[in-house]
């Protein structure tokens, strides 16, 4: 694997992050502008590896999604569990909500074990480390835009159409990706010293799944109402996408003005981090 600008050696001296100070933010984005389409042939490859053997093919990435929104269904349809009342049919409140959660779990699962998967491309190859985190996340975003087509087979069978504003949708993911890739950085240090954190993570992320209101509207009763609704940096993005799709605004935007800084605090925190500490952790990969 080759790309231009890959060829280059980086000197990480003792004092280097010292005597950069804050022109050190000016290096690291030049870096990754230099190593753009390295980062677009690993997305590519790691999507065709995914598909490329599969007798089914794409069609794996819809199955989970598709398969807990008719058990979503069928539950409420059976008041197994007093879910309540949506702001959009419930077959596509599940599945937007899934979507959006899935974007956000499978991104930072793929980008935590970015560095440890990588291998031999670590002594091979001189290139920005962030590559790696960068284009692990790319087949979450592949999959996420091909649920789109299923998002809207789901409108056309239950009889809803979605207010004009849900084009918005997009442009209200920005800050959850910025958290992705922040968290994303952040662990995938972590996880080259300590390999036990991929194995958690994926336990964090099935619980974090049902403290995030992906299968429930944003209760207002519940003992934990206010962590759900507020704290947890995820909810208030879902909320803001359901909202744009079925009402035509956000009904909550302090929540969600809230978990995009969050977003991009975790981005820039995270970036960091793993910019200082990378260097130090590469041998141990």
């Amino acid at each position: 694997m080759s790309s231009r600008g890959c060829n280059r050696v980086v000197v990480y001296e003792p004092d280097y992050i010292v005597k950069a100070g804050i022109l050190v933010w000016s290096e690291m984005v030049r870096e990754l502008a230099i190593s753009r389409e390295l980062i677009w042939r690993l997305v590519i490859r790691d999507i065709a590896a995914r598909y490329r053997q599969s007798v089914l093919g794409v069609l794996w990435a819809f199955l989970a999604p598709l398969a807990l929104t008719l058990v979503f269904v069928w539950i409420k349809g059976k008041n197994v569990i007093p879910i309540g009342d949506t702001v959009m049919p419930y077959p596509a409140f599940v599945f937007l909500g899934q979507m959006i959660w899935l974007l956000f779990s499978r991104g930072v699962l793929a980008s935590t074990v970015s560095l440890v998967g990588a291998g031999t491309m670590l002594t091979r190859i001189s290139f920005p480390r962030e590559v790696l985190i960068l284009s692990a996340t790319g087949q979450t975003v592949f999959e996420f835009l091909i649920h789109i087509p299923m998002l809207a087979l789901i409108f056309f069978w239950i009889g809803f159409v979605p207010k004009w504003t849900i084009l918005f949708v997009p442009l209200a993911l920005i800050p959850l990706l910025f958290m992705l890739f922040g968290i994303g950085f952040f662990l995938s240090v972590i996880n080259a010293v300590i390999r036990d954190i991929a194995g958690m993570l994926g336990i964090v992320m099935t619980l974090g799944m049902f403290a995030t209101p992906v299968f429930y509207p944003p209760p207002s009763t519940w003992p934990l109402s206010f962590w759900i609704n507020y704290v947890n940096p995820i909810s208030g993005i879902i909320r803001a996408c359901r909202d744009l799709a079925s009402i035509g605004y956000m009904t909550e935007p302090l929540s969600y003005f809230s978990s995009a800084l969050f977003g991009l605090l975790a981005f820039f925190v995270g970036w960091r981090i793993f910019h200082v500490i990378e260097p130090k952790v590469a041998e141990r990969v």
